[in-house]
């Protein structure tokens, strides 16, 4: 069955429930998409002075499509809310859907003309509408509708009383927890707010943490505080927001922060109550700081009253270069950062209060995604490089890191010159079957012969700590020059005795032995 989705749909994230799919991402709206209930004076309409802003910019709008799949596939119900859809995790058919949302509703005066006076009409009109603005301005508005697009409910998505702010300041966003019911037809059954932005989500069965630049104007900070502010002017830090999803409601628990940025989810990994990170040192892109010297650290934090306080530190990894991928297992971190060569770092984490540095292993390339295969053995999936750092193409490596103090790489396998897999940054790109691994590939030649074009999947044997390549999956147009783009493999996975691939063209299903091709289903477009 195909189904044509509603315009307003937005795919980048799905959930099965039974016989429901539920499908959830950020849509673009006018500045109001929603037309919200107002009781005395709303900023959103309030008289000021000059132009305000053409509402064509658009706002951000997460929506969740429930989709019913027990007979034909049918759209249900749709949940849109006020923000930018980060990331969602589901326990026991509840979905806690993360959401970043900044104020709405509010039409800014602009100065009328040049001048200091035009200017400070302008500033005068603004804090008027900010004055006059409601709690519905600053937290998001949810609509839910059914099949026919009638309403069956709307409001605030957040409560007075379930919204928090953290000890340091974190922006005028809030971050949006919304705890949905999957048996409830996209119901929202609890929700919390604190006031901060929202980038990078990781969790575990019990908490969820939610990382964010911490950014502070300086302008704002005058006399005594001016000290804080260089602070946050010389290093970029990462704030860290720590919510408890334990028990059927979600509290927001402990904020803190970090020296550095984070790559991905998987610099982030709690252990024992406390939560790891692997960060990269910089100096903020606005200016200052030219004296901070690049560098990699791992930070140990503990929630203590309210706040993340950092209780351990390794810091000096990778001088003068970035993360490219790290894992972390038990109590060991396994690092990769990257400038012409890759060190592997292994960090013992056993003692959370003094983290350290037990093997470095020096190789040329990177590997930019980690995965564990058996005790001791770590798969890195990445670049091959030059002596002097120039990447040359993909290439799967194998670790034995069962000797913290002596990491060893004992097999490579280079996939080709320039080529690139999408599971370098995406993992659930990334299949293991046993002692197969699947990997998606692309290979491009830059010449007027067209011939060095492939697109597809390899599947690579990981028995006997050796690699070895036994087969390639190419979808219908997959070496065409053209119009190969479209059969990039994106995602595969066993059911039976058969791999399936999946491209933007179609299904195909091989042998899981031979992998051989037993059927090719195109999807139907249009």
């Amino acid at each position: 069955d195909t189904l044509v989705l509603p315009p307003e749909s937005a795919v980048r994230d799905l959930f099965l429930h039974g016989d429901k799919v539920v499908l959830m991402g950020t849509t673009w709206g006018g500045s109001n998409v929603f037309e919200r209930p107002v009781s005395g004076e709303s900023a959103a309409v309030s008289d000021s002075v000059g132009i305000v802003a053409p509402e064509y910019y658009g706002t951000p709008i997460v929506t969740m499509t429930e989709v019913d799949i027990s007979e034909d596939a049918t759209v249900t119900r749709t949940l849109q809310i006020d923000g930018s859809y980060l990331s969602s995790r589901m326990i026991d058919g509840v979905a806690r859907v993360v959401i970043s949302a900044g104020p709405n509703g509010f039409v800014w005066a602009y100065p009328e003309g040049n001048g200091l006076r035009a200017e400070r009409e302008a500033v005068e009109a603004n804090k008027k509408i900010i004055e006059a603005s409601t709690i519905d301005n600053w937290v998001p508005y949810y609509v839910l509708t059914d099949r026919g697009g009638n309403v069956i409910s709307e409001g605030p998505a957040i409560e007075c009383d379930r919204a928090h702010h953290p000890v340091e300041f974190g922006g005028f966003n809030t971050l949006n927890i919304l705890a949905i019911d999957l048996e409830e037809a996209l119901d929202i059954v609890d929700a919390t707010s604190v006031l901060a932005t929202g980038e990078t989500v990781y969790s575990s069965t019990d908490s969820m943490y939610v990382s964010t630049n911490a950014w502070l104007d300086p302008r704002i900070l005058t006399g005594d505080r001016w000290q804080e502010a260089e602070v946050v002017i010389n290093e970029a830090r990462t704030q860290i927001h720590q919510f408890d999803i334990s028990g059927d409601t979600t509290e927001y628990t402990a904020t803190g922060s970090v020296r550095g940025y984070l790559l991905n989810q998987f610099a982030m990994s709690e252990h024992n109550g406390d939560l790891r990170v692997a960060t990269t040192t910089s100096p903020n892109w606005w200016g200052g700081g030219q004296t901070i010297r690049q560098e990699s650290l791992v930070s140990v934090l503990r929630p203590v009253d309210g706040e993340l306080e950092v209780i351990g530190e390794l810091d000096g990894l990778g001088k003068d270069e970035r993360i490219y991928s790290v894992r972390f297992l038990g109590d060991v971190a396994y690092l990769v950062t990257f400038r012409q060569v890759d060190p592997l770092f292994t960090i013992d984490l056993s003692d959370p209060e003094n983290p350290e540095l037990r093997g470095e292993l020096k190789i040329p390339g990177y590997s930019s995604y980690l995965h564990p295969l058996a005790d001791g053995i770590v798969l890195g999936i990445g670049q091959d490089a030059t002596n002097e750092g120039r990447v040359v193409g993909s290439q799967v490596s194998l670790f034995d890191v069962s000797d913290l103090d002596n990491p060893v790489r004992i097999a490579k396998l280079t996939l080709g010159k320039d080529t690139n897999s999408i599971a370098e940054y995406d993992h659930r790109a990334f299949l293991q079957w046993g002692e197969t691994i699947v990997v998606p590939l692309t290979s491009y030649n830059w010449n007027d012969e067209k011939d060095g074009f492939f697109t597809g999947a390899v599947a690579i044997d990981t028995s006997n700590g050796d690699l070895e390549e036994i087969a390639r999956m190419v979808h219908p147009d997959g070496e065409d020059w053209d119009w190969g783009w479209n059969a990039t493999i994106l995602r595969s996975l066993v059911v039976g005795d058969s791999l399936y691939t999946v491209s933007n063209t179609g299904i195909m299903k091989s042998s899981l032995d031979t992998f051989e091709t037993r059927d090719f289903l195109e999807f139907s477009i249009g």
